[in-house]
Parts: structure tokens; C-alpha cells; sequence
């Protein structure tokens, strides 16, 4: 089972690649309308989940966060320069209480304390976008988050070792993305 845990983290950065291109480029069409606030929280925390998982040995499947980490950032960059000017109470709310919840990562310099925060942190990052999501459902991509969903699937399975450090944020993440998909296609289908 070893010997394939390189090819499913190959295989886990090339479904975040599929899925990161069909989100930029709906994103720069004007398709879709990014919340920059998500997406920038979002480098920020896999960055720190990616640094814990090499420190605590997840190899391969620690990949994909660091990919994801990048375009992440490419993402929230383009959404606040292109999209959001404007933002409603419960999105700064949301990102205030994420930031706040740093703290107490920046002061534990424990890596398994610090993911456990960290994927708490991650998943208030969602609000802003689960809340866009439910009133303008057609402005983001539920493929995009299904493939992401799948990524960590693979990401998780290609996990050297299964440390809380490691796999806390892949399973959070499995459990979002597909949360994601399932509010656009009720309210797509709701607001039909």
C-alpha cells in the first residue's frame, strides 16, 4: 500500500489542478463571483496545515494542501481585485472571529494543537462562501468544490502517517467542499 501513495498524491494535486483551472477561468469569464475573504483566510490556513503536515511526516498526501495553498492565494487576489468591493456584516464577522481563532494557534506552537485550530478556522472560512452560495447559488461552481472534495479523498488516502496533525484537515475538508456542491444544487434547484 506504500509504493501507492505517491501515485494517489499525483493523482490528488491533479484533480485540485482540474479543479483550480475551471474555477479561475469561470472566475476571470465573469462566471462566477469568488468571496475574496474565504479564499485569502484559505491561503493562510493551508499554509500552516501544509508546514504541519511535512513537519509530522504526511508525505505525499500533504501535496495537495501546498498546492492548494497557492492557487488559494491566486484566487482571493483575483476575487478582491476583480469582484468584492463591497462587504455585509456577517462576511467581516465571519472573517474577524476566523482571525481571532489564530490566536490562540500562534501561542500552542504545537503542530497537532495548531491543525485542530487551523481546521476549525478553515471551516468559519466557509461562511462567507456558504452564504453567497445559498442567495446567488449560480456564482460559484459546484464542480469545482466536488472535484476539491474528491482531491482530499485522495490526499487523505495518501497520507504517510495518520496523525491528527495530518488527516484532520482532509476529512474537514472532504465534509466542506461537499457541503458546498449540495447548497448549490438544492438552491439551484429551489430557485428554479
Amino acid at each position: 500500500m506504500e509504493s501507492i501513495k505517491p501515485l494517489l498524491g499525483i493523482i490528488a494535486v491533479g484533480l485540485g489542478f482540474t479543479a483550480y483551472l475551471l474555477y479561475i477561468v469561470s472566475t476571470l469569464k465573469n462566471k462566477i463571483k469568488p468571496h475574496a475573504f474565504s479564499w485569502l483566510l484559505w491561503t493562510l490556513t493551508t499554509a500552516i496545515v501544509f508546514i504541519a503536515q511535512v513537519m509530522k511526516g504526511g508525505g505525499a498526501g500533504s501535496w495537495s494542501t501546498g498546492f492548494t495553498c497557492i492557487v488559494c492565494l491566486a484566487i482571493g487576489l483575483i476575487s478582491l481585485f476583480k469582484y468584492d468591493k463591497e462587504y455585509s456584516l456577517p462576511d467581516i464577522l465571519f472573517i474577524s472571529v476566523a482571525l481571532l481563532a489564530l490566536l490562540p494557534w500562534f501561542f500552542t506552537k504545537n503542530p497537532t494543537t495548531s491543525v485542530v485550530l487551523i481546521a476549525s478556522i478553515d471551516v468559519l472560512g466557509y461562511g462567507p462562501t456558504l452564504r453567497k452560495s445559498y442567495y446567488f447559488p449560480h456564482e460559484e461552481r459546484a464542480v469545482s468544490f466536488g472535484l476539491n472534495a474528491l482531491k482530499h479523498i485522495f490526499s487523505f488516502f495518501a497520507l504517510q502517517n495518520y496523525l491528527v496533525a495530518t488527516w484532520i484537515y482532509p476529512a474537514s475538508q472532504i465534509f466542506m467542499n461537499s457541503l458546498v456542491v449540495m447548497l448549490l444544487l438544492i438552491r439551484r434547484n429551489q430557485l428554479k
